[in-house]
């Protein structure tokens, strides 16, 4: 642990999205703690959340949830998020950050979740002010951003992928739904990265063959190779 003041503490949380397992991004969130920790940050808290529901739950009411939440303007978030409003509901229930006392929270979501990441960091700014918390969208479908988070939106999605892989387009999730206005991008983030893994959309956290490139990099590591140095930068 740092010496680093509480102010500066990182409050890290990673949020899943549709009828997800209850490990799925557990390796992630321990790889992130971990170099927070060895880059000299003070963790004062990792968790994964799961603003629709786990597999436990019906798919059904969690993809209603999903799609309603996507369609929110941003003017409409406060209030009408479901989604965000668990995410917070559920930080709230750890510890409560107070104005100007929160440190940097990092949200960052996996499909579903990161449309809630998007619609809880915008919550968190109304509650507590202050700049808001950096975001990565992960295999996200798109939703409308507010103006004053796109420069602290990431926007992460699956490109081609070396080898066998070469050229394939495989995360069809990324491509649903809309960043608003009529270009379709007038909310869009401020960042926009592709990550070269191998597979498919359930795929950007996976540790073992069939989803290690021929330099030996694992899925995992190349997600976090493209999420790492951009939230550094935020937080």
């Amino acid at each position: 642990m740092s010496a680093r003041g509480d102010e500066e503490a990182v409050s890290l949380y990673l949020l899943a999205g549709l009828a997800t397992a209850p490990q799925f991004m557990e390796s992630f969130r321990g790889a992130l703690h971990a170099i927070l920790e060895r880059e000299g940050f003070t963790v004062r808290t990792s968790q994964l959340l799961f603003p629709y529901g786990d597999w436990s739950r019906r798919a059904v009411p969690q993809l209603w949830e999903i799609g309603r939440d996507m369609r929110l303007a941003p003017g409409r978030i406060i209030g009408r998020s479901i989604g965000g409003r668990r995410a917070v509901d559920a930080i709230g229930a750890g510890w409560r950050p107070e104005p100007g006392k929160a440190g940097r929270i990092a949200l960052i979501g996996h499909s579903g979740g990161g449309v809630a990441a998007v619609h809880a960091a915008w919550m968190l700014h109304d509650l507590l002010g202050g700049p808001p918390s950096p975001v990565v969208m992960i295999g996200s479908p798109r939703c409308r951003i507010p103006a004053a988070m796109r420069a602290s939106t990431l926007f992460a999605y699956a490109g081609g992928a070396e080898g066998a892989a070469a050229g394939r387009r495989a995360d069809g999730v990324s491509r649903l739904g809309t960043f608003g206005g009529w270009r379709r991008d007038k909310h869009a983030p401020g960042e926009r990265r592709e990550v070269p893994i191998i597979g498919k959309h359930a795929d950007y956290f996976r540790e073992r063959e069939p989803f290690i490139n021929e330099l030996g990099l694992t899925n995992l590591r190349l997600t976090l190779s493209v999420v790492w140095p951009w939230l550094r930068e935020r937080i």
